[in-house]
């Protein structure tokens, strides 16, 4: 039996049978087994990795089906652990069934997103996950979800476009079919000959794929949709909207470089040490880093701050995508996985948070570190890993994107992806102490820890931050296995590039030597000062509650004015303006040409009969 649609389609049944039995309970160990099966069935067939896992069907003329490699197997188990861990949350956070529903085909969606084996499944996949996280939003927020949906269907149909240009010139979708003819196509353009694809077809293509890619990644400045998408839905499902639905889109932009790479390199060239369409694609994701992270800095809302850092986070796995080199696109990949984990964790803690106290905003927080011990020590996990601060998976996939900026000497990158980490510290200060530390509001006096389910689904994704920083080579071993080459050397324990290594093991054991250190002189009696929260200044400029900047309130109000300028450029607000001068132009073609004159209508076929006979029609 062909376990590879069973993988795709079990959480879309489970969902169904979710929705339709409406027993609570019951529904949530439906929803649960219906995400746990996918998991169960990769694990199952990780041996056979090596050989050929294919399901195909032939459907009207076209060859539809699925595969398994070691590249969609990284992804689909990207998937299905953080996909697994969000539905274990919504036991905790779900409303109704509609939500396990719609969860569970959004999984479906994206596992066969990464499994698909040709193109028109692989756009049924796309529609069908798109559709559901659509229906997740619009659950919470009309307006979020409408701004998603049609940011969507321009993607949805600038890949059906270009689907359509290639099958026309090439007569096939699946991916090897499609791939070879690129190749050939290169080869003839290289010794002169006319090839099947002119550079405009090509650069056009190219263009559409960007577009339906880097909308559903959040790439600048495609990612308008994403602040408002991931925080007005159930944030138990925004660890799989973020952590994974994201990586869609990441996907897509790697299955660029495995259909048309050579194509592309042949008609457009390099860009110094990078190839032209690669670094389109990696400065776009510069600027994602830094549009990201200076707007989460500026956030009131806890949501909307991890919604901009995870837009800021994917900009570095564009960053490496686009460099092009083999080392960059592990890079790439490795931190696509660390992003989910250390995301996936984050939304999860938010889940957590707005479950026990109801609230969303800073300035509601504090203190919560003593009431929440378990969740607080989740959080530190995440933070040090989104930080990229050792021995966490973030410093070690970030390092690996850092390493492989510098060794191809692209100075404008680096500094793009350098400033995302230091932004990245200051949002990341604010949301520790704003939060966990400090004074307590009397209303949340009585905040209990997480419930069992989030517990579970956080100490999961916990425990493999730890573990995949740790031994960072476990990651490393079985991304080299997508190349079949070893790009990362190393062990278990070490990262080796040969011009730099990174040993986790052992830097966890001297950091742990070093904090033993520290804790014995602390508690041995350091002089301390006690500081009253009143002594505060700000350069000059008198602290009054009109000017407000504890650490919950208007933080980073100075950055916010110095950057008004700059703040004043919305994407969001020219996309909407866009929108209505097309929607104000149809109503006035509607009512100047539909305006149910029968003699007007009778013009119209006269001069449409007019012009075909000129053309000879």
């Amino acid at each position: 039996m062909n376990e590879l649609p069973i993988i795709v389609i079990s959480p879309l049944v489970a969902g169904f049978l979710a929705w339709l039995l409406r027993v609570r309970g019951v529904r949530e160990i439906i929803g649960i087994a219906g995400s746990l099966v996918p998991l169960a069935l990769l694990i199952k067939l990780y041996p056979s990795l090596g050989g050929r896992l294919e399901f195909t069907i032939n459907v009207a003329g076209f060859k539809l089906g699925l595969m398994l490699s070691h590249l969609t197997w990284v992804f689909s188990m990207i998937a299905a652990v953080v996909g697994f861990t969000a539905i274990l949350g919504m036991v905790s956070t779900a409303r109704d069934n509609w939500e396990w529903l719609f969860a569970l085909m959004s999984l479906t969606g994206v596992l066969g997103v990464f499994m698909a084996y040709d193109l028109i499944t692989f756009f049924i996949a796309w529609e069908v996950m798109t559709f559901a996280s659509f229906m997740m939003v619009l659950r919470y927020n009309r307006h979020a979800s409408l701004k998603y949906f049609i940011l969507s269907i321009v993607g949805a149909y600038a890949m059906l476009i270009a689907i359509g240009l290639i099958y026309a010139k090439t007569g096939t979708l699946t991916f090897p079919e499609v791939s070879a003819i690129f190749s050939q196509d290169a080869m003839t353009k290289m010794m002169g000959g006319p090839g099947l694809f002119t550079k405009t077809e090509t650069m056009l293509i190219y263009g559409l794929f960007l577009l339906a890619f880097g909308v559903k990644a959040g790439m600048f400045p495609l990612h308008v949709w994403a602040p408002d998408a991931y925080s007005e839905t159930n944030q138990s499902y925004t660890a799989m909207f973020s952590g994974v639905l994201s990586k869609a889109g990441v996907y897509g932009f790697i299955l660029i470089y495995i259909l048309m790479y050579g194509k592309l390199i042949v008609e457009f060239g390099h860009f110094r040490s990078a190839p032209t369409f690669g670094y389109i694609i990696a400065f776009l994701g510069g600027l994602t880093i830094i549009v990201g992270g200076i707007l989460a800095a500026l956030q009131e809302d806890i949501r909307k701050l991890f919604a901009y850092s995870s837009i800021s986070q994917i900009g570095y796995i564009l960053v490496g995508l686009g460099i092009g080199t083999a080392l960059s696109i592990e890079a790439a990949i490795y931190h696509a996985i660390s992003h989910a984990l250390f995301k996936g964790l984050f939304f999860l803690i938010v889940a957590t948070l707005i479950y026990r106290t109801g609230k969303t905003e800073f300035k509601d927080f504090g203190g919560l570190a003593e009431k929440m011990p378990y969740t607080f020590a989740m959080a530190f996990i995440a933070i040090l890993s989104l930080a990229g601060i050792p021995p966490l998976v973030g410093f070690a996939s970030k390092w690996l994107i850092f390493e492989a900026v510098i060794h191809e000497n692209l100075p404008i990158l680096g500094g793009m992806v350098f400033f995302g980490s230091a932004i990245g510290f200051v949002y990341l200060i604010r949301f520790t102490y704003a939060v966990w530390f400090g004074q307590r509001p009397s209303d949340i006096e009585n905040t209990k820890d997480a419930p069992l389910p989030l517990a579970i689904a956080m100490g999961i994704l916990g425990a493999l931050n730890v573990i995949f920083g740790v031994a960072p080579g476990l990651v490393a071993q079985e991304l080299n296995k997508i190349f079949g080459k070893t790009i990362i050397a190393g062990n278990m324990w070490e990262l080796n590039l040969g011009f730099g290594r990174y040993n986790g093991l052992l830097l966890t054991i001297w950091m742990t030597i070093g904090l033993l250190i520290a804790a014995i002189i602390y508690f041995l009696g350091a002089g301390v000062r006690k500081v009253p929260v009143t002594d505060t200044y700000q350069s000059g400029n008198p602290v009054t509650m009109e000017y407000n900047l504890t650490i919950r309130r208007n933080f980073f109000l100075p950055l916010k004015e110095a950057m008004a300028f700059w703040l004043r450029i919305s994407f969001d607000k020219l996309y909407h303006d866009v929108w209505k001068s097309i929607e104000d132009f149809a109503e006035t073609a509607r009512n100047y040409i539909y305006n149910g004159n029968v003699q007007v209508y009778a013009w119209y076929l006269a001069i449409i009969l007019i012009i075909l006979a000129a053309m000879g029609v």
